[in-house]
């Protein structure tokens, strides 16, 4: 017998708080070797709680929809987080803000990952019901909803 949707979920909740743990992780790392461990991390997160669903995606198909999902909520989320590895970036890299800048970077990869992983679940919860696919607006709105969500909680 197949997997029940509510255990497909706890899956999915699991591998979105191994993604969170990683790409908060990353932020310990230089900016120039962080931005692909967190990219890298986000792919295999995607292609994880895909798995969860019984859905097979490859790295290059998770990667795909990791930026499918950032287009979708909009070019301010876009670039509020690449200001903010900016950011971070720089004040890492003057050795005073080392701290703050590692505290920026976990804190917005952290987000993001949130985010990501949000909308993944949903998306292939949804293919697991068979339901309809979600347009790209819906994608966005799921995708900001819990970025705002992950924020307030802090």
């Amino acid at each position: 017998m197949g997997k029940s949707v509510s255990e497909c979920n706890a899956s999915a909740d699991k591998a979105i708080k191994g993604m969170m743990a990683t790409v908060v992780g990353t932020a310990l790392v230089p900016a120039h070797v962080n931005w692909a461990l967190t990219a890298s991390a986000m792919g295999a997160g995607v292609v994880a709680i895909g798995l969860c669903y019984d859905i097979k995606l490859t790295k290059d198909e998770g990667w795909k929809l990791v930026k499918q999902f950032i287009i979708s909520a909009g070019f301010w989320f876009l670039s509020m987080n690449v200001g903010s590895k900016i950011l971070s970036a720089l004040m890492q890299s003057t050795g005073l803000g080392y701290g703050a800048g590692v505290a920026l970077d976990a804190a917005s990869s952290a987000a993001f990952a949130w985010a990501i992983g949000a909308t993944a679940k949903e998306y292939f919860q949804r293919e697991f019901l068979g339901k309809t696919k979600l347009s790209t607006e819906q994608l966005g709105q799921i995708f900001r909803d819990a970025f705002k969500e992950n924020k307030s909680n802090k």
